[in-house]
């Protein structure tokens, strides 16, 4: 007689569950749990805070281009860290661990480089920087945040990029910058085949290798459209404004003025007009007056 399968039935069982915990494809507890609600709509997107961009990176993947705007000015540790660990060539090589569409796409950590898919999202760099948080950065479509585990200051290297508004994560995750260019790029990545029930503990791992080839520093725009004006460029706007103004109301007096004496002339002429036909009127009524008989 055959035996039950008992431990072969237990493991299923605990696999099928471990696969059913929002946290379970980000193994070591990385990364920011799968929303409770509804995905945000990506299209009714917020206006990301672009006055705190303060340095750019290019991220150059094997499904496409896409550029960040860094929040060095209201995240200065995280993106501090971030910008060490790309100058240092850090993130080449990197495959994306984790995708959620209307969600999240995940990435950063170097256990993806080796061929053992199951380690993918437990790994960093070898240090952690503390939870920095700023309420005037959001999770709104494109943010960056940093992955984390329970632990609020156990922050290293995993970072991800919101496909859509993820407002529920607010407060809890650091987020340090936000795409400017390429969102059809994340998009694209965001709807990546994923293992899902065929494979539970990977479930969230993409099929297909999605690689960050080459992370870059990039300077800012020229014109600093990312930067927004600087108060002595808002007092020259006002000023160049105010000079506008006034020529044109120079102009408008000028026409004024120019115009008056030859309304007064035109006006002249015609009571002149008026008064020569008013007399010729009445010599011909007397010239022509009937005589008494």
């Amino acid at each position: 007689m055959d035996r039950c399968p008992w431990p072969q039935v237990l493991v299923a069982l605990l696999l099928l569950l471990g696969a059913s915990s929002p946290l379970a494809a980000a193994k070591g507890g990385q990364g920011p749990p799968l929303p409770s609600g509804a995905a945000q709509d990506p299209e009714e997107n917020e206006t990301a805070n672009l006055t705190m961009v303060g340095a750019m990176t290019r991220i150059q993947t094997n499904w496409g281009t896409f550029e960040v705007g860094l929040y060095t000015n209201g995240a200065p540790i995280t993106t501090e860290n971030f910008i060490g660990l790309v100058s240092s060539g850090f993130y080449d090589g990197i495959l994306f661990h984790r995708i959620v569409d209307d969600f999240v796409i995940q990435t950063g950590d170097p256990n993806t480089k080796d061929n053992n898919p199951y380690n993918d999202g437990s790994g960093g760099s070898g240090s952690t920087i503390p939870l920095e948080t700023n309420p005037a950065l959001t999770h709104i479509d494109g943010a960056l945040g940093m992955a984390r585990s329970q632990d609020p200051n156990s922050a290293s290297s995993q970072f991800y990029v919101c496909d859509g508004e993820q407002h529920q994560l607010d407060g809890s995750y650091a987020v340090f910058g936000v795409v400017v260019s390429g969102m059809d790029v994340v998009r694209r990545i965001a709807q990546a085949d994923v293992y899902g029930n065929k494979r539970p503990l990977l479930a969230q791992h993409p099929v297909d290798d999605i690689v960050m080839e080459v992370l870059e520093m990039m300077p800012l725009p020229q014109n600093d459209t990312l930067q927004g004006p600087t108060p002595e460029e808002e007092r020259l706007s006002y000023v160049s404004v105010g000079l506008t103004a006034t020529f044109y109301l120079g102009l408008v007096a000028i026409a004024a003025l120019l115009t008056l004496p030859i309304a007064l002339f035109v006006r002249a002429r015609r009571i002149r007009a008026q008064r020569r036909a008013r007399s010729s009127d009445h010599g011909a009524l007397t010239t022509g007056a009937p005589g008494h008989g």
